[in-house]
């Protein structure tokens, strides 16, 4: 296991590179929680923290493929940085806001704000590990530590949000995420791979990314997965609820992740014969299997373990997800084509959190868990009828 993540990160800067970026993009697993603690404490108003995070999540897909063409035309540093910059300053207006208890409305406007200037890090380092590594299986492990480390952006965040509100205020945790972003994202561009020109766009460059038949092929099933993820993240703190142990939700959440990881560093660390649109829609399959027990999980104990199984496939999916569009977006594009994937990831994280969190109070805990594996289950099924086209990817 080890040799193979060893060839990725003996590539001159690469290592440096990860470093930079989950420093850059660690902000991401603070910000929900942080809006939302500092909205609901400001407004007494579940529901307008709520908004606020939705207008976050939502601006932040809505904004990404727009940020993604401007790195592509433009450059990584030209434009990350002053958003990264940007946002601090929106995310200062909104913690002043909140201390003159602005009303509602100027809290979810400035959180909306926020998020369509959050610096696309993650699709811009993906995208530079197309550029970088010539060598197609040096890649896919690059793109298995990726996403691991992004599995761990969601770990470590709300932990850390969670000891500064500790010590001291939501408000704390905001500036604070604020502060991480720029200091990573100046740190990230900095570097000598993320701070180079990169390569020359191709002469068919103004034609648009969406334009790829392969690119739109992927699109559906990266959203109907979010869909699977955001009922899954909505289902876990209710199965806890159920079981009469609220502070269970973290640990069941947490297990989650660290299944995600156990699962991305075992993949990457394999030496695959089966064609990578294979293993993708295996992957989508095995993911419905081990999302399923967790429809008939009753008790913590239970749910420790069906979480920690539900979260095995996931680091794998989108390891494969990179690669795949990593083979099909010409040069001058990447970052915008890896863009449209986080877009869609987090639309449909957006649209399967809300699903989940309406079909508890009529159809009880274990419905969040239903919807997931039955948008799992159709993102499989599509990748299967697309077969034709995926396979043109591998």
């Amino acid at each position: 296991m080890v040799a193979k993540y060893r060839s990725v990160l003996a590539v001159p800067g690469c290592a440096r590179v990860f470093a930079t970026a989950l420093i850059g993009r660690l902000p991401q697993g603070m910000s929900s929680l942080a809006i939302l603690l500092l909205v609901r404490a400001t407004t007494r108003s579940y529901a307008a923290a709520g908004l606020a995070v939705g207008g976050f999540a939502f601006a932040c897909a809505a904004g990404a493929p727009i940020q993604g063409r401007l790195v592509d035309r433009f450059g990584r540093v030209r434009v990350l940085a002053p958003s990264a910059v940007l946002q601090a300053v929106v995310l200062v207006g909104l913690v002043l806001a909140a201390g003159a208890h602005a009303g509602a409305p100027v809290l979810v406007a400035l959180a909306t704000l926020a998020g369509a200037l959050v610096p696309p890090i993650a699709p811009t380092v993906r995208a530079l590990l197309r550029e970088v590594l010539e060598d197609s299986d040096v890649r896919e492990t690059a793109y298995a530590l990726e996403s691991v480390i992004q599995e761990l952006i969601w770990i470590v965040g709300p932990l850390l949000v969670a000891v500064v509100i500790a010590f001291m205020s939501p408000s704390g945790a905001v500036l604070l995420g604020g502060v991480i972003c720029v200091v990573g994202t100046v740190l990230f561009v900095r570097t000598p791979l993320a701070g180079g020109s990169g390569r020359a766009p191709s002469p068919d460059r103004r034609t648009a990314v969406l334009a790829i038949p392969e690119l739109r092929a992927l699109l559906g099933p990266i959203a109907l997965m979010g869909i699977g993820l955001g009922g899954i993240e909505v289902g876990l703190p209710s199965l806890a609820l159920h079981a009469g142990s609220r502070p269970s939700s973290g640990l069941l959440l947490a297990l989650w992740s660290v299944g995600s990881v156990t699962g991305g560093l075992w993949y990457g660390s394999r030496a695959w014969r089966i064609s990578l649109a294979r293993r993708y829609r295996m992957l989508l399959i095995t993911g419905v299997a081990c999302t399923a027990p967790l429809i008939v999980a009753r008790t913590i104990p239970e749910g420790m373990i069906c979480s920690l199984l539900a979260g095995l496939t996931i680091a794998p999916v989108f390891s494969c997800q990179y690669a795949l569009i990593g083979r099909v977006v010409t040069a001058g594009s990447e970052t915008e084509a890896f863009t449209w994937v986080a877009a869609a990831l987090v639309a449909g994280l957006a649209v399967g959190s809300a699903l989940g969190g309406a079909s508890i109070g009529s159809l009880g805990f274990s419905a969040p868990f239903v919807i997931s594996c039955l948008a799992s289950g159709l993102a499989a099924l599509l990748a299967v009828t697309m077969r034709a086209r995926v396979e043109q990817l591998a």
